[in-house]
């Protein structure tokens, strides 16, 4: 940790000074279509290059100021600059951004437009496959110091589900996990490829090792999709019916990713969901906490927002296929 914050405010420190010194030696005009120019030219590289190390942390910083906290410290800024009393309309618009955002109401309208889409009737009749995808890139903590063991993170039931889809099947399908490197990690290989702890446990639940398939270096849905393409034509089971397990919020985008590398006849087999289907009935306790702001709104409303962007991304790349009917 010290040594990230370290690297962190040196970058910081190095940018402030040629900040600093281009401003000196360039002439304002020049400096603000140096700037342009810079911008330009990383989104070029980002759009073409988006699995890079560098670009992804570059893309991450920009992208932040998109997103409802990033948004809000945006407006709040430009209100303190300016002062108070002359942007009163600056403080309002943070304030109503992070209201909207952390309320329950209004994250479960935004994650119901992702997740209901997913669940068809034949996602949910179909019960056996030949393959059963899961995508685990960020569903597993290494078991590193101070842990004695692997841990799931907010994502892990893919693996859980994964698993009882194979018990579920009865005719022993093919099991692949896709899940590449872990990018802030360095050291023991076995710890920093995700693959390999998704492979324990899914052994531990039942799954045998002999039906397990590993595909280590995929690092986005598109990357993934060409890989798990190569193994399943390699194995002759390509062309047959595939689950795809992986989060609800985003098994649209994994679907039409998979078909897009001509895996035509891929299910989604969505899990972790955020809402539930309509008809249900909610408490009145419910209905009273769902106008209360929390931070598990705000952090719904943000990989929401985050798949948006994503979506646009894919469809500008042409890596979304249209469903097949």
């Amino acid at each position: 940790m010290f040594l990230l914050l370290t690297r962190i405010l040196l970058w910081l420190l190095i940018a402030v000074i040629l900040y600093n010194l281009f401003k000196k030696v360039i002439p304002k005009e020049y400096f603000t279509l140096l700037g342009g120019l810079f911008l330009f030219g990383f989104i070029v590289v980002a759009f073409f290059t988006p699995g890079n190390n560098a670009v992804s942390t570059i893309w991450e910083v920009l992208s932040f100021f998109l997103k409802p906290v990033g948004a809000s410290i945006v407006l709040l800024g430009f209100a303190l600059r300016q002062g108070l009393d002359k942007s009163k309309n600056q403080v309002m618009a943070a304030l109503l951004i992070l209201l909207l955002a952390s309320t329950p109401f209004f994250s479960n309208l935004l994650a119901a437009s992702t997740e209901q889409a997913v669940v068809t009737p034949e996602s949910a009749a179909a019960q056996t496959a030949s393959a059963i995808v899961v995508l685990g890139q960020g569903t597993t903590q290494p078991d590193e110091p101070p842990r004695t063991q692997i841990q799931l993170t907010d994502t892990g039931d893919r693996i859980l589900y994964a698993a009882q889809l194979y018990r579920q099947s009865g005719n022993n399908p093919l099991v692949v996990v896709s899940a590449g490197p872990r990018p802030n990690l360095q050291g023991n290989q076995d710890q920093i490829v995700e693959a390999n702890d998704i492979r324990a446990l899914l052994v531990q639940f039942g799954v045998p090792q002999t039906r397990i398939v590993l595909e280590p270096t995929g690092t986005n849905l598109r990357t993934s999709a060409e890989e798990v393409e190569d193994i399943l034509r390699d194995q002759g089971i390509a062309d047959n019916r595939v689950f795809l397990v992986t989060s609800a919020y985003n098994s649209r985008r994994a679907q039409q990713a998979f078909r897009s590398v001509g895996l035509n006849n891929i299910v989604a087999k969505p899990t972790g969901f955020f809402t539930v289907q309509p008809g249900t009935t909610s408490t009145v306790n419910q209905w009273i906490e769902s106008f209360i702001p929390s931070v598990e709104a705000l952090t719904v409303t943000t990989r929401i927002v985050e798949e948006f962007y994503a979506s646009i991304y894919y469809y500008l790349r042409g890596w979304q296929a249209p469903a097949v009917v």
